[in-house]
Protein backbone atom coordinates (compact mmCIF):
# COMPACT_ATOMS: atom_id res chain seq x y z
CA UNK A 1 0.00 0.00 0.00
CA UNK A 2 1.04 3.91 -0.88
CA UNK A 3 2.29 6.08 2.05
CA UNK A 4 -0.82 8.61 0.71
CA UNK A 5 -2.82 5.49 0.80
CA UNK A 6 -2.09 4.74 4.60
CA UNK A 7 -1.93 8.63 5.62
CA UNK A 8 -5.40 8.78 4.27
CA UNK A 9 -6.79 5.86 6.05
CA UNK A 10 -5.48 6.98 9.55
CA UNK A 11 -6.56 10.56 9.17
CA UNK A 12 -9.94 8.72 8.30
CA UNK A 13 -10.11 6.75 11.31
CA UNK A 14 -8.42 10.09 13.66
CA UNK A 15 -11.77 12.09 12.36
CA UNK A 16 -13.97 9.45 13.50
CA UNK A 17 -12.54 8.66 16.54
CA UNK A 18 -12.81 12.68 17.19
CA UNK A 19 -16.45 12.55 15.95
CA UNK A 20 -17.35 10.01 17.89
CA UNK A 21 -15.97 11.23 21.20
CA UNK A 22 -17.70 14.64 20.51
CA UNK A 23 -21.04 12.75 19.84
CA UNK A 24 -20.55 10.86 22.93
CA UNK A 25 -19.76 14.41 25.06
CA UNK A 26 -22.72 16.38 23.41
CA UNK A 27 -25.14 13.58 23.88
CA UNK A 28 -25.17 13.49 28.05
CA UNK A 29 -23.96 16.93 28.81
CA UNK A 30 -24.88 18.99 32.25
CA UNK A 31 -28.21 20.99 32.07
CA UNK A 32 -29.53 23.38 34.65
CA UNK A 33 -32.74 22.29 37.29
CA UNK A 34 -34.80 24.24 35.16
CA UNK A 35 -33.64 23.12 31.62
CA UNK A 36 -33.82 19.72 33.51
CA UNK A 37 -37.79 20.06 34.82
CA UNK A 38 -38.53 20.94 30.95
CA UNK A 39 -37.33 17.85 29.52
CA UNK A 40 -39.07 15.97 32.84
CA UNK A 41 -42.24 17.25 31.77
CA UNK A 42 -41.90 16.41 28.06
CA UNK A 43 -41.77 13.00 28.51
CA UNK A 44 -44.12 10.24 29.88
CA UNK A 45 -41.51 7.49 30.23
CA UNK A 46 -39.10 7.22 33.13
CA UNK A 47 -36.77 4.47 34.05
CA UNK A 48 -35.26 4.66 38.26
CA UNK A 49 -31.97 2.46 38.32
CA UNK A 50 -30.72 1.37 42.24
CA UNK A 51 -26.97 1.27 41.13
CA UNK A 52 -26.28 -1.21 44.35
CA UNK A 53 -22.82 -2.42 42.78
CA UNK A 54 -21.97 0.70 44.82
CA UNK A 55 -22.32 -0.14 48.17
CA UNK A 56 -20.10 -0.72 50.23
CA UNK A 57 -19.98 -4.85 51.81
CA UNK A 58 -22.35 -5.16 54.90
CA UNK A 59 -23.22 -1.52 54.96
CA UNK A 60 -27.26 -2.31 55.32
CA UNK A 61 -28.23 1.39 56.13
CA UNK A 62 -27.18 2.72 53.13
CA UNK A 63 -28.53 0.06 50.86
CA UNK A 64 -31.82 0.19 52.30
CA UNK A 65 -31.52 4.25 52.43
CA UNK A 66 -30.72 4.26 48.48
CA UNK A 67 -33.44 1.34 48.08
CA UNK A 68 -36.36 3.56 50.21
CA UNK A 69 -35.14 6.99 48.32
CA UNK A 70 -35.86 4.90 44.72
CA UNK A 71 -39.06 3.72 45.65
CA UNK A 72 -40.34 7.25 47.08
CA UNK A 73 -38.72 8.74 43.73
CA UNK A 74 -40.87 6.21 41.99
CA UNK A 75 -44.51 6.83 43.54
CA UNK A 76 -43.61 10.90 43.01
CA UNK A 77 -42.80 10.20 39.69
CA UNK A 78 -45.91 7.97 39.03
CA UNK A 79 -48.02 10.53 40.98
CA UNK A 80 -47.34 12.98 38.41
CA UNK A 81 -47.90 10.79 35.55
CA UNK A 82 -45.30 9.19 34.60
CA UNK A 83 -45.01 5.81 33.57
CA UNK A 84 -41.97 4.38 35.65
CA UNK A 85 -39.59 1.47 34.82
CA UNK A 86 -37.57 0.46 37.88
CA UNK A 87 -34.58 -1.61 37.81
CA UNK A 88 -31.68 -2.62 40.56
CA UNK A 89 -28.20 -3.49 39.00
CA UNK A 90 -26.50 -6.01 41.40
CA UNK A 91 -23.00 -7.37 40.48
CA UNK A 92 -23.18 -8.32 36.45
CA UNK A 93 -27.21 -8.77 36.98
CA UNK A 94 -30.28 -6.60 36.30
CA UNK A 95 -33.68 -7.66 38.12
CA UNK A 96 -36.92 -5.42 36.96
CA UNK A 97 -38.09 -3.63 34.34
CA UNK A 98 -39.93 -5.21 31.65
CA UNK A 99 -38.94 -8.60 32.14
CA UNK A 100 -38.88 -10.79 35.67
CA UNK A 101 -36.21 -13.22 35.21
CA UNK A 102 -32.32 -11.54 36.04
CA UNK A 103 -30.43 -10.43 32.82
CA UNK A 104 -27.11 -8.99 31.93
CA UNK A 105 -27.42 -4.95 33.07
CA UNK A 106 -26.21 -3.94 29.43
CA UNK A 107 -29.37 -5.56 28.20
CA UNK A 108 -31.51 -3.48 30.69
CA UNK A 109 -29.63 -0.34 29.58
CA UNK A 110 -30.30 -1.16 26.14
CA UNK A 111 -34.37 -1.75 26.79
CA UNK A 112 -34.22 1.95 28.39
CA UNK A 113 -32.68 2.97 25.47
CA UNK A 114 -35.26 1.45 23.26
CA UNK A 115 -38.18 2.66 25.10
CA UNK A 116 -36.53 6.37 25.28
CA UNK A 117 -37.07 6.49 29.08
CA UNK A 118 -35.35 9.53 30.72
CA UNK A 119 -33.09 7.43 33.07
CA UNK A 120 -32.55 8.52 37.03
CA UNK A 121 -29.41 6.53 38.67
CA UNK A 122 -29.40 6.57 42.49
CA UNK A 123 -26.27 4.78 43.89
CA UNK A 124 -23.52 5.11 46.92
CA UNK A 125 -20.87 7.55 46.83
CA UNK A 126 -18.99 7.82 50.30
CA UNK A 127 -17.21 11.19 49.33
CA UNK A 128 -19.48 12.98 47.34
CA UNK A 129 -23.35 14.00 47.69
CA UNK A 130 -24.86 15.54 44.39
CA UNK A 131 -27.55 15.54 42.16
CA UNK A 132 -26.33 15.75 38.50
CA UNK A 133 -28.96 16.58 36.09
CA UNK A 134 -27.95 15.96 32.32
CA UNK A 135 -29.72 15.67 29.04
CA UNK A 136 -29.96 11.45 29.79
CA UNK A 137 -31.45 11.97 32.88
CA UNK A 138 -30.07 12.52 36.71
CA UNK A 139 -28.24 11.13 38.85
CA UNK A 140 -28.22 11.21 42.32
CA UNK A 141 -25.55 9.79 44.25
CA UNK A 142 -24.16 10.46 47.98
CA UNK A 143 -22.85 8.51 51.15
CA UNK A 144 -26.43 7.20 53.91
CA UNK A 145 -27.18 10.36 55.06
CA UNK A 146 -27.89 12.14 51.88
CA UNK A 147 -29.14 9.09 50.41
CA UNK A 148 -31.84 8.76 53.20
CA UNK A 149 -32.85 13.01 53.00
CA UNK A 150 -33.86 11.90 49.46
CA UNK A 151 -34.10 15.19 48.03
CA UNK A 152 -34.08 14.49 44.44
CA UNK A 153 -37.93 13.81 45.23
CA UNK A 154 -38.50 17.37 45.75
CA UNK A 155 -37.14 18.51 42.39
CA UNK A 156 -39.23 16.52 40.12
CA UNK A 157 -42.42 17.21 42.26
Amino acid sequence: MEKSHIIGIVLVALLFVIGAGFLLQTSSREISPSDFKVQLNSTSKVAIIQDLRTLPPDDTAARLNLQNCAVQLSMVLASTGKNVSNYAFEGSDCYGGASSPPRAVDECLKEVGREQRLLFTLSFNATQNKTRLTTQGAEYFGDAQFLSECSITGLVR
